[in-house]
């Protein structure tokens, strides 16, 4: 079964891999074509010159620094580029390409146990074509973060909670979104076990609840430590141990009202796709919880609300590409009739292949 199961995984993988190979041509291989945006503009600078000691003073990022961009992808691609002598964008590529099916498997083992059966061919078939995998294929951190967040996933699901501890680290040392994950695991791991021992005498319940108490400790006190490693090198480097925090403010980040974002776009009518985006992210959310993702779907619903607050750049992927979000997506599209799922299939794949193309002619559509 496992090794039919990862026959039809690379297959899927390695089809789509090769349909954006062939796509990327003209550009000179997928390495250049897919290095966009925030991959040339910081991933590849950390890379090749590591971290900036101040604000840029160059036109096109001028008072900008990549403080902003967290250090385990561009520290894996510095490895890899080193031991292999490969390119920073090839590197990238490669290493997502190596560990997408890893997530996907992941997301499988997931889905299967909380909510199976599923049937491993329509689920990696959705999964390789849903649009939002564009981000965990390109030299973007969306790939890693997957791996961390899924590992951290099936290993609490399996009460491993020094392996989930370890994913949980890691995670907070590819996005500042990390540090919500981690602490929504252990908030609803506490509550879970808190209900599990409601009906215990005071006694007993206290010691059942002394375990969860120290593995959901033990979550959060080693996502706290990704958060500090980063932010002591950060005061090391530049004396400001919040930098990749105040550095949001060269985008434009800034704290606001919910909604405030949404007026502020229509209003100077830029970036009304993402405005777009708004609804359709919280249309899943709620759909969520209505089919009792509630885990899932909190730690969706904490991360719109920070990154909805602050900006709606990149809201698009910073939600969409969490693979709760396809999850959710999956279960929703199991309640269609087989032949709105194969519409679906081929929506998605259309999607993808244009939303590929859009992304090699550097179109800030994507952004």
């Amino acid at each position: 079964m496992k090794t039919r199961l990862w026959a039809y995984i690379l297959f899927l993988h390695a089809t789509v891999m090769g349909c954006m190979a062939w796509l990327s041509r003209p550009w000179g291989g997928i390495g250049p074509a897919s290095c966009r945006w925030d991959c040339s503009d910081a991933y590849m600078r950390i890379v090749s010159q590591g971290y900036d000691r101040a604000p840029s003073l160059a036109p096109y990022w001028l008072g900008e620094a990549n403080w902003a961009f967290f250090p385990a992808f561009p520290s894996a691609v510095r490895t890899l580029r080193d031991l292999t002598g490969m390119s920073g964008p090839n590197v990238g590529i490669v290493l997502n390409a190596v560990l997408l099916p890893v997530v996907a498997y992941l997301c499988y083992l997931y889905q299967n146990r909380k909510w199976g059966p599923v049937d491993y061919r329509l689920y990696f078939l959705f999964f390789f074509t849903f649009p939002a995998t564009l981000w965990f294929r390109i030299q973007y951190s969306e790939c890693l973060f997957g791996l961390f967040l899924m590992g951290m996933a099936w290993a609490s699901l399996n009460r491993r909670f020094y392996a989930a501890s370890l994913c949980g680290l890691l995670l907070c040392l590819t996005r500042p979104t990390g540090i919500l994950c981690v602490l929504t695991f252990a908030i609803f791991h506490l509550f879970k076990s808190w209900k599990q021992a409601a009906d215990c005498p005071d006694r007993r319940r206290v010691q059942a609840l002394a375990a969860p108490l120290v593995e959901s400790g033990l979550l959060v006190m080693a996502g706290g430590t990704g958060v500090s490693v980063f932010m002591i090198y950060l005061y090391g480097l530049t004396g400001d141990s919040l930098a990749f925090s105040h550095i949001q403010v060269a985008w434009h980040r800034v704290f606001h009202f919910p909604g405030y974002w949404v007026w502020f776009n229509l209003t100077h009518r830029t970036h009304v796709n993402l405005v777009l985006m708004v609804p359709l992210d919280l249309l899943v959310i709620y759909k969520g919880f209505q089919k009792k993702f509630y885990l899932e779907a909190t730690v969706l619903l904490i991360t719109f609300m920070v990154a909805f607050s602050s900006s709606l750049l990149s809201i698009h992927r910073i939600i969409m590409g969490n693979p709760f979000f396809f999850m959710i997506v999956y279960a929703c599209l199991m309640d269609m009739r087989p032949v709105w799922r194969n519409v679906c299939i081929a929506l998605f794949a259309a999607t993808l292949l244009g939303a590929t193309l859009l992304w090699f002619h550097n179109s800030n559509l994507l952004y």
